[in-house]
């Protein structure tokens, strides 16, 4: 062992001095061992005074940081920092004078200046003749455990802390049976002494409450059920011999593997909330009565009816044998107009009652005038006259309430709540709701006779009206006829107008085409035997060239002159240009001629593609780029021809579009409407980046041709959507617009054609109108 102390490493373990102590009082030291331990050791020199360090394992250096050069040769009080506790640090120095073992936990301070707390052990070791040669310290680093500790206390500090500020009482009860936790609120609320809970003994503490529970073996049963059955959790309400309510939740502690550490058992009194609540039941339930009754008066002008509603909910919700309502007579007798009695009691609706009480009237008007309710809860008892017991009596009634229902300011009659079963303690909730009906009742008396007021009323007034009725409905008769005749001028003003308008238009499309068509004829008969010429003056002179290469110099300036290469090439490319020019034109007189068919009065067999892309000629200058840069986007279905106005059609066609140009054309309201959502009500998309209008044909279920002409404008408001087929409506400036357009061609499809013109529009979004046509194949 000894030798194994002397084997180098990256140095001698031990100085000179401390070898040849090894070397004459043998140490069982091992340094592999020392060095392979994960706690810190050092070993001091027990003959010195300092006691100084003689060796440290690496342990030592990883937990300090210091190297095991910084330390030989010191004493271990270098760790140590001004809260080093000064008793731990005493007994450290009793011990090593005695020359005894000691284990204590102080506080240490590595190189780094970190605190770290420290676990030490200090043993003396002796030669074989019992002196004391070295002391070996064992060190331990417990500062995670000291954190892991404090935090532990702090937990439970504020665990407890939030278990005394719970309003709600517990218990943790273990399945040994013992009690191992609770709060001071539970012991307030079960009025258990502090010794009994500090005994942890639960049968002791069980025989304690028992006693208090309403229904002990109930709530008992059921602890033995959930001891028995630990995972289970549980709800319930207990109700005390005090009056007491607590509502009682328990519930397992389990482990992560379901092992059951306890039960807890959690205690609220609802006493309070218990009774607000039935406080709340049968006040809901009487505002529910006093709605019915009110909604019964409200609904129903039959004052009986009302009456006899009331004396039946009120006996139901109140829980009495009898209720009534008396009326009195003018001589202040009275009789029992309605009654709802219980089950074994005698009726007594219908009967004449007199009593002397009634024939007071100062009496009267001080009781019940003035609104007082009369409560008795034992007419034996309650100061009556025996002339008034005597009637009680026979009515069997043995206590009452009685409220007054006034007319006004005079009393009409009484309602009456009697028990007659024995005495009765009203509470002050039912003498309230007697109360409250009393005065709904006046209201219904009071508008019963209101209504038969009215009705009076109302009969003088209906034969008068009736004669002034008869003479407004001539006076109607004659200004529907009026505004009819003048509607139909209107309108015959209107289509004449317009006809003649678009007959004139007719007429200048027709003769305009006229003259242009023969120019473009004779251009378009003589370009291709101009073509042909050019053809052979230019193979002329291709063959001049290559016969005569040399020229004359006159011949040549001429060539450089024109550039007779650059004419070679661009003369067949001016042919063709003119060419197409004279097509381009041809078709468009062939548009002017077909467009100009508007004052037609036969129904024609019409392409309907056709009469679209003629119209969307004529508007081809307000789809040019420099004037509003408009897309036109077409989805032409395959239609077969139909047979309609086609000038008439096409006016249609022209109007629609012109409106989805001009509105287009408003740039304020395009900007808007690009910052708007989609809609889901437009056939097409209202998302396009540029100016768009959308033209599709299609085929109907309902055997007609639907023509959809959409644009993504600005759209049209809503308040405005139902004029706007009207006649001289129109949104635009004063100048811009007749209000014309869309009036006539409403008339043109739905009148003319008998089909129909719909109009779908999202403010912000766009415009669709739809055109449907019924159609007639053509063979």
């Amino acid at each position: 062992m000894i030798s194994d102390l002397h084997q180098p490493s990256t140095g001698n373990l031990f100085d000179a001095n401390t070898l040849d102590k090894i070397a004459q009082e043998p140490l069982c030291l091992d340094e592999r061992i020392l060095g392979a331990a994960s706690c810190g050791i050092v070993l001091s020199d027990a003959c010195q005074p300092d006691l100084p360090i003689v060796y440290c394992n690496p342990a030592f250096e990883k937990i300090t940081g210091y190297s095991r050069q910084e330390v030989v040769g010191r004493n271990c009080r270098f760790l140590q920092g001004a809260d080093t506790d000064p008793q731990v640090i005493k007994q450290i120095r009793q011990a090593l004078r005695t020359e005894q073992e000691v284990k204590v936990v102080l506080k240490n301070y590595r190189k780094d200046g970190i605190p770290f707390w420290n676990e030490l052990a200090i043993s003396p070791i002796r030669d074989a003749k019992g002196r004391v040669i070295y002391f070996v310290g064992v060190q331990t680093d417990i500062t995670s455990r000291k954190q892991a500790q404090e935090e532990l206390r702090v937990s439970h500090a504020l665990l407890k802390a939030q278990q005394e500020a719970d309003p709600d009482g517990f218990i943790v009860i273990a399945p040994n049976g013992q009690i191992i936790n609770h709060n001071s609120r539970f012991c307030q609320m079960w009025q258990v002494p502090d010794d009994m809970m500090k005994s942890s003994d639960k049968e002791e503490f069980l025989e304690f409450v028992l006693p208090l529970i309403a229904e002990p073996l109930k709530v008992f049963s059921k602890v033995e059920y959930l001891e028995q059955h630990p995972p289970l959790t549980h709800k319930d309400e207990i109700q005390l011999t005090d009056g007491r309510i607590f509502e009682l939740y328990s519930t397992p502690a389990l482990s992560a593997t379901g092992t059951c550490y306890g039960r807890i058992w959690s205690f609220r009194d609802i006493t309070q909330n218990k009774r607000t609540e039935q406080q709340l039941k049968q006040q809901a339930k009487q505002e529910r009565l006093l709605s019915c009754i009110n909604q019964r008066i409200n609904q129903s002008l039959n004052l009986n009816e009302v009456l006899n509603t009331a004396v039946e909910e009120v006996r139901k919700f109140i829980k009495c044998d009898r209720t009534l309502i008396y009326r009195f007579n003018p001589d202040w007798t009275g009789t029992v107009d309605v009654e709802s009695v219980g089950e074994g009691w005698m009726r007594i609706v219908g009967t004449t009652i007199e009593d002397d009480f009634f024939n007071n009237p100062e009496v009267i008007s001080f009781l019940y005038q003035d609104g007082y309710i009369r409560v008795i809860n034992d007419i034996y008892n309650a100061n009556l006259s025996p002339c008034h017991i005597e009637l009680l009596e026979k009515l069997q009634v043995r206590a009452n309430l009685v409220a007054p229902i006034l007319q006004g300011k005079k009393l009409w009659g009484l309602l009456v709540v009697q028990q007659c079963s024995g005495v009765r303690q009203w509470q002050q909730q039912e003498i309230e709701c007697v109360r409250k009906l009393s005065i709904q009742l006046s209201m219904a008396i009071q508008q019963a006779a209101l209504f038969e007021q009215v009705s009076a009323e109302l009969k003088e007034r209906q034969a008068a009206e009736a004669a002034l009725r008869e003479s407004e409905t001539n006076l109607k008769e004659k200004a529907t006829q009026l505004e009819q005749t003048l509607r139909e001028l209107k309108q015959t003003q209107l289509q004449l107008v317009q006809n003649e308008k678009m007959s004139s238009l007719g007429q200048l499309v027709a003769g305009i085409a006229h003259e242009i068509n023969n120019p473009i004829t004779f251009i378009s008969g003589n370009i291709s035997h101009a073509n042909q010429y050019a053809q052979n003056l230019l193979e002329l002179v291709q063959l001049y060239e290559q016969h005569y290469p040399q020229p004359a110099s006159e011949i040549e300036s001429l060539i450089e002159d024109i550039d007779i290469d650059f004419l070679r090439e661009d003369l067949p490319k001016l042919l063709s240009s003119m060419k197409f020019g004279v097509n381009r034109l041809e078709t468009l007189v062939a548009s002017l001629k077909n467009f100009s068919r508007l004052d037609e009065a036969e129904r024609k067999c019409m392409n309907v593609e056709q009469g679209m892309e003629n119209t969307l000629l004529i508007l081809q200058h307000r789809f040019k780029p420099e004037v509003s840069n408009i897309q036109v986007v077409k989805d032409y279905g395959k239609l077969p021809p139909v047979e309609c106005y086609p000038g008439q059609l096409n006016q249609v066609f022209m109007n629609l579009l012109n409106n989805a140009i001009d509105a287009l054309n408003s740039g304020d309201e395009q900007a808007d409407k690009n910052k708007g959502s989609a809609s889901t009500e437009l056939s097409f998309p209202d998302h396009a980046p540029t100016p768009t209008i959308w033209i599709r044909t299609e085929l109907s279920e309902r055997n007609s041709v639907l023509i959809h002409i959409a644009d993504n404008g600005c759209g049209i408001p809503e308040q405005i959507k139902e004029q706007i087929f009207d006649p001289f409506f129109t949104t635009k400036p004063v100048g811009e617009g007749t209000g014309l357009g869309l009036s006539i061609s409403y008339q043109i499809i739905v009148e003319k054609h008998g089909g129909q013109l719909h109009c779908i529009s999202v403010p912000g979004c766009g415009t669709e109108f739809v055109v449907e046509i019924p159609f007639i194949v053509s063979d």
